[in-house]
């Protein structure tokens, strides 16, 4: 029998992230998966979005529209290498990787279902990183090409000549922008009265602007009344006499945590509503010595927040545990341009105990929107009233995911808003948009501070 310190099953963002953490750490970690390493997020689904849309603009046919049959061949060679150096990687650090089927036979014993045959692991810590899968609704259940869950939305290599998006969120703007591209005429559409209802207003005000003007058509605040089939067409009704006619629907709605190898009445492992795995602030679920990350603890599932899980969970399974941070895991839509935010912002800043003053800059006021037409977007940045920390940030430029890492190193550090205010770097870049915020910020710190 095989015995480690760790166990990762799973070989998603999450459970690699954590497998890589534990070696880090001096551990003995064994990583099981029963696909490739990634999982299926390299083949499913829009991980990593960033590296999709730039294959779009890699792949443009003569007369500049994209070329569909080499860019799905594209997002094939890129996943299989970005697993091979996710591999090569593990194999650095000593991980022992494992492919096959797991089943827990107890909190420290594996039972692996290997091509070879069965084979037992034995591991003092196991960290469940099995991910999440889509569900329909009642009355619109999954069909064919036609109707398929949003993991499944690259699977085909025919791009529609219209398509539905049900459900909206991060993911939801992501694959409307990227349909949008290939040259589909999109129907995004939700229940809720805005886009990104988490996040700073001004957010989501911007996205929904830029998604009109690239003639994407919102339909907020509407439900899905009735669908039927017509020909190769689907006649689509939503709430409020909204009626037209797509190719294809993707949905966008609740997961469920892919948990039914585990067995968790047995084990006596809690489970949620969303049949998610519940966890505690380290992550250990309700099992000692076991515990979870990635959407499986169930919530909407993207990479930056999976990996900090993971580091988490690996963490916590060694005996360092710290509680996880939400508020310091950066949120990303890979959007045109894109979004990234840290922190809180202004007006929910009260419910964290802060009082906060915020500065603004318009991206349109930048000096490398000179040259780069019609850039738009703006740049945010929020600091605590009485002690001057930032504590938020928001970028809507066509870098800042890049950014939003440099912001998110300042913050940990406590940096004060006169100090982001001082940032040096080249000035024909959206640096200075962050710049130019945190000046506004400190100016009404300032302001206030006479008042008083």
């Amino acid at each position: 029998m095989d015995e480690f310190d760790i166990a990762v099953i799973g070989a998603g963002p999450a459970g690699v992230t954590a497998a890589l953490r534990g070696a880090e750490r001096g551990a003995r970690v064994c990583l099981i998966e029963q696909d490739r390493i990634g999982g299926s997020c390299f083949r499913k689904g829009l991980y990593p979005a960033k590296a999709v849309m730039a294959l779009i603009e890699a792949v443009p046919s003569e007369n500049g529209s994209v070329d569909v049959r080499k860019f799905f061949k594209s997002i094939d060679e890129f996943g299989e290498s970005l697993s091979q150096s996710w591999r090569s990687k593990l194999d650095d650090w000593g991980v022992q990787t494992c492919h096959g089927r797991a089943v827990l036979s107890s909190p420290t014993l594996i039972q692996v279902e290997t091509p070879q045959g069965s084979k037992e692991v034995f591991a003092k810590k196991i960290i469940l990183a099995i991910g999440s899968h889509p569900t329909s609704l009642p009355n619109l259940p999954f069909e064919g090409e036609s109707i398929v869950p949003i993991d499944d939305a690259l699977q085909s290599d025919r791009v529609p000549a219209t398509v539905l998006i049900l459900g909206a969120g991060p993911r939801g703007c992501e694959l409307a922008t990227l349909f949008n591209r290939l040259g589909s005429k999109v129907f995004l559409s939700d229940q809720t009265p805005r886009l990104l209802t988490d996040q700073d207003p001004d957010v989501a005000d911007f996205i929904e602007g830029a998604l009109k003007k690239q003639k994407i058509k919102l339909l907020l605040n509407k439900r899905l009344v009735s669908y039927y089939k017509n020909s190769n067409l689907f006649d689509i009704s939503l709430e409020g006499g909204v009626k037209f006619q797509v190719e294809k629907i993707v949905l966008n709605m609740k997961r469920e945590g892919s948990v039914s190898g585990l067995d968790s009445e047995r084990l006596g492992l809690r489970l949620g509503e969303g049949k998610e795995v519940l966890v505690n602030e380290t992550l250990e679920t309700s099992v000692p010595g076991i515990f979870a990350a990635g959407s499986v603890i169930g919530r909407t599932a993207f990479a930056g927040l999976s990996e900090e899980e993971g580091r988490v969970a690996a963490d916590s399974a060694l005996g360092k545990a710290k509680p996880h941070n939400a508020d310091w895991v950066p949120f990303i839509v890979h959007t045109r341009p894109e979004i990234a935010t840290v922190g809180c912002f202004a007006e929910e800043a009260h419910h964290k105990g802060f009082r906060a003053v915020e500065g603004r800059f318009e991206a349109k006021s930048l000096d490398y929107a000179l040259v780069e037409e019609g850039a738009s977007g703006f740049f945010k940045v929020a600091a605590d009233k009485k002690s001057g920390t930032v504590i938020g940030v928001q970028l809507v430029s066509p870098r800042a995911s890049e950014l939003i890492s440099l912001v998110l190193l300042a913050m940990k550090k406590g940096i004060k808003v006169g100090a982001l205010a001082s940032l040096t770097g080249d000035g024909f870049s959206e640096v200075q948009g962050i710049r130019e915020a945190a000046k506004a910020c400190s100016r009404a710190l300032k302001s206030q501070a006479k008042v008083r």
